[in-house]
């Protein structure tokens, strides 16, 4: 309200009488409660300088860029299938859904001993499985008649037949003059949680349960810490008792 607001008030209101000291305290009274509703209005919707407008979008990348690497990191890390090499050393690789080793289990002490100090994790399972043979071959296991038994559970059927394609094909073109057959199979959950109790693969643990079909005096610990090679030369034999 203004000094001209207040002269139309007084000439159009017969009540009212001038007095300046009653129009300069209600013109102070105005202009302090405008000030305090500016005061409110600003704390509700505080600008943004320019230079906080135009970070905001790159803050908002970078937000995004962290989101994308830690759920990227979370897929590395992930159990998406798992393949089961056995020869006589009994590895267990998880692999992640981008084909690349998350985790490694050695299922015997064998294992242990050949691969010891040999880095597996982060290599794709083809490239894992080479590595192995490798220093298979270096340990002797393929001097005579070996066997690799490569086996693989997956969440879906088709994902682990293309694993097992992959290191099937693989472990032939490395072959060379070493003396190994290999043999692939798909798993169940049935066969892993069986195996499991007798800690074993489950790929072996399937060979064992033929041989027993085959030759009934045998048990799963009489087998288990047999190579895969004499687990297949028992299956060959007539139906019988022990050696």
């Amino acid at each position: 309200m203004t000094d001209k607001d207040f002269e139309k008030l007084f000439k159009e209101s017969k009540e009212i009488t001038p007095r300046a000291d009653l129009k300069n305290e209600i013109l102070a009274k105005t202009k302090q409660e405008m000030e305090t509703s500016a005061i409110r209005k600003e704390r509700k919707s505080p600008r943004r300088s320019p230079l906080a407008k135009r970070l905001m979008p790159i803050a908002a990348c970078f937000v995004f860029v962290f989101i994308l690497i830690g759920g990227m990191l979370g897929l590395e890390n992930e159990n998406y299938q798992t393949v089961y090499i056995d020869v006589n050393p009994s590895v267990a690789l998880n692999v992640n859904r981008f084909g690349k080793v998350s985790s490694v289990e050695y299922l015997n002490e064998d294992a242990k001993e050949a691969l010891n100090g040999i880095k597996l994790k982060g290599l794709s399972a083809e490239d894992a499985l080479e590595k192995m043979i490798t220093a298979y071959d270096n340990e002797g296991y393929f001097n005579s008649n070996a066997e690799i038994y490569i086996s693989a559970a997956s969440e879906k059927n088709k994902n682990a037949d293309k694993l097992l394609a992959k290191l099937s094909e693989r472990a032939e073109k490395i072959k060379g003059n070493r003396n190994y057959s290999v043999n692939t199979t798909k798993l169940t959950a049935e066969d892993r949680t069986e195996a499991n109790e007798y800690g074993i693969s489950p790929g072996k643990y399937r060979v064992i349960e033929q041989v027993i079909e085959k030759h009934p005096n045998y048990t799963v610990e009489e087998l288990k810490d047999m190579s895969m090679a004499e687990l297949k030369e028992l299956l060959t034999k007539d139906k019988g008792n022990k050696k």
